[in-house]
């Protein structure tokens, strides 16, 4: 019932201050009638419809969920456009465009600064606590959460460095993104990676095939294949193919296959010159 009076209030205003005015000529009385919901419909006017719902089972949003900022100054081409490329640009970029948002580029109606059907933006600079894509990336929205549940997740750290950027005013270069190339570290993202996937067979208690990943000098060339690891070019390195599950020779090539972004890292640390620090 209150929401068609709020209805009426925004549709028809002039008809329902008539329909007032009409009762309190008929009764004395309705003059005190009329100013309170003159009084009422001054204030229940100033809210938007879009806040209102007849059979509305909205949950108000738990901001005890949101990730804290990390505590630095963040760079948007280093550090926060790559991780929209990583995990949401297939989804909300130039070849697809879920929900008619686009997080590639920050120009149009559905570009990364949106603003939603409730009013509220997807990037609010210098305002992360009330920006969409934080109650999304936060899991604050029911059946919401970005990226979707089925896809690789952002750490809280990730998370963090994109709210420290809305904060620090969301700064957005004009024109196209300058590509930034990871620098692949290698105690930092491939030894756990080699720790993990081939330690337990090349490491230093066994030697499947007389061959040991875990230290340098033995890991670059193998006695079945000669030279497995050629920096720079991952094409060609022996030791890819088979962290591929590529190698036919192996019995069963599959067992050797590194998942999808532990395999593009590997690869793109030989690229690198697989600089090797121990």
């Amino acid at each position: 019932m209150l929401f068609k009076l709020i209805t009426v209030m925004h549709s028809k205003p002039d008809l329902f201050l008539r329909q007032s005015q009409s009762q309190r000529k008929s009764k004395n009385s309705g003059r005190v009638f009329f100013g309170a919901v003159s009084a009422l419909a001054i204030a229940l006017a100033a809210i938007p419809l879009t806040s209102w719902s007849e059979d509305s089972d909205e949950e108000p949003l738990d901001y005890s969920k949101l990730v804290p900022a990390v505590d630095k100054q963040v760079d948007f081409e280093k550090e926060i456009y790559p991780l929209f490329k990583e995990f949401c640009i297939d989804c909300h970029g130039p070849k697809k465009k879920k929900g008619r948002y686009r997080i590639d580029t920050k120009e149009g109606k559905g570009g990364a600064f949106k603003i939603d059907r409730d009013g509220v933006a997807f990037i609010k600079p210098g305002d992360s606590k009330n920006s969409r894509l934080m109650h999304m990336m936060c899991d604050m929205i029911d059946e919401m959460l970005m990226p979707p549940p089925e896809a690789d997740q952002m750490t809280k750290e990730q998370i963090g460095l994109i709210r420290a950027w809305i904060d620090q005013g969301a700064k957005w270069p004009d024109g196209p993104i300058k590509e930034y190339i990871q620098q692949i570290d290698f105690k930092k993202d491939i030894q756990p990676i080699l720790e993990k996937n081939c330690y337990s067979c090349h490491g230093p208690d066994k030697q499947e095939g007389d061959y040991r990943i875990d230290k340098k000098e033995f890991a670059l060339e193998g006695p079945l294949y000669g030279t497995l690891i050629k920096p720079g070019n991952s094409q060609r390195s022996a030791l890819a193919i088979i962290a591929a599950g590529l190698d036919e020779d192996l019995l069963f090539p599959e067992k050797h296959k590194l998942a999808e972004k532990e395999l593009e890292t590997f690869k793109l640390w030989i690229d690198q010159g697989a600089k090797w620090e121990e």
